[in-house]
């Protein structure tokens, strides 16, 4: 299971991020975008980041996932299209000869934080 790695990152960056904020700060939501091609499931994710944040200023925060899926464009036609099964064609001209150029992301995109006044 890849995502308990990922969670782990996504756990430590985020603290380490909202230290350099407040020290008093806490985490209340970590955004995180991640392309279909990663092959990550959301639920073992949360599940992970969940478990991982436990006993942190990120405990009790919330994982927003953002799916980005599979686009592709063609070498032929120039097309870009959105890929929704494992076969990588042009939807335009069918053509086999594409690019993969959005469906492989995945960074830390936002933090919502919550500092004592």
């Amino acid at each position: 299971m890849h995502e308990f790695g990922i969670a782990q990152e996504i756990v430590k960056s985020a603290l380490k991020e909202i230290e350099k904020l407040d020290k008093s700060a806490k985490l209340k939501q970590a955004q995180v975008v991640i392309g279909k091609l990663q092959e990550i499931v959301p639920e073992n994710l949360t599940f992970a980041y969940e478990s991982l944040s436990k006993g942190t200023r990120a405990e009790g925060s919330g994982l927003r996932i953002i799916d980005v899926p599979v686009v592709v464009k063609c070498a032929e036609c120039g097309r870009e299209s959105t890929v929704s099964g494992i076969s990588f064609t042009c939807c335009e001209c069918g053509s086999h000869n594409v690019n993969v150029i959005r469906g492989m992301e995945l960074f830390l995109e936002k933090l919502e934080v919550e500092v004592d006044e």
